[in-house]
């Protein structure tokens, strides 16, 4: 049985699936966002329509933690463009779409490195009772990793300790190339996200037309009273 696994230089991480979205021509409202005054991308929002019974709201952002600080921020829809890139060029609040959607998206939790993720389904039925539930990151628990360190600056996580070490006392006796081992602490932050199922007996926007989002802005917005930008981006026509 092998007692160790070997490492792979500049290849590290943790992979999360929050699960596959699967629409059939549904409409698209979507936008890169730019933090405020900048070039710099830090995330995408998207809303989509099907029909007039389901409707979807992605948002994720990665953006510097100095910034998008642990925490609530506030998400509105605002009625013009953005212009240079400028947040405080929106304009007012879109209504009545703003207030409707802020009932499903009372708010942006961001993580202590910078991060939101936060995806609401919305199902639409005039006659089924209104609710709705939601599910978040949970923690994790990572012990800390025993890593054999060779001679040779090679690298290897040890998977069986007992037996690492009588290789280690043989390769010691023998002489020549050998390894040492060290403890390491284990990086096990999970990011932060937000899934919610929403019942409701009218949609909560519309994508296109008058009375539609695209052409209008999102505006990510300091603390809960959202009186600071600090992101934005105007929404678009899509199709999926």
């Amino acid at each position: 049985k092998q007692w160790y696994q070997r490492r792979v230089r500049g290849l590290s991480g943790v992979l999360f699936l929050l699960g596959a979205l699967h629409t059939t021509a549904a409409l698209q409202a979507k936008c890169t966002l730019r933090l405020h005054n900048s070039k710099q991308n830090v995330g995408q929002v998207l809303f989509s329509s099907e029909g007039k019974t389901s409707q979807k709201i992605k948002i994720n952002v990665e953006g510097p933690a100095d910034i998008f600080t642990e925490g609530y921020r506030t998400l509105n829809i605002h009625k013009g463009k953005i212009k240079k890139q400028d947040c405080n060029t929106a304009g007012p609040h879109f209504e009545p779409t703003n207030s409707k959607l802020r009932e499903v998206i009372q708010s942006l939790r961001f993580g202590e490195r910078g991060e939101a993720n936060l995806r609401n389904t919305i199902t639409i039925d005039p006659n089924s009772p209104v609710g709705g539930s939601g599910v978040f990151e949970g923690t994790m628990y990572c012990p800390n990793e025993q890593v054999a360190l060779w001679s040779d600056g090679r690298e290897d996580l040890i998977t069986d300790l007992p037996k690492a070490l009588k290789m280690k006392e043989y390769l010691d006796r023998k002489g020549g190339k050998t390894f040492m081992i060290v403890e390491r602490e284990v990086d096990c932050y999970v990011p932060v996200w937000d899934v919610n199922e929403w019942s409701l007996q009218t949609a909560r926007f519309e994508v296109a037309g008058k009375g539609g989002i695209v052409g209008r802005s999102v505006v990510v917005q300091r603390g809960e009273d959202g009186d600071d930008p600090v992101a934005c981006c105007t929404l678009k026509l899509g199709e999926e």
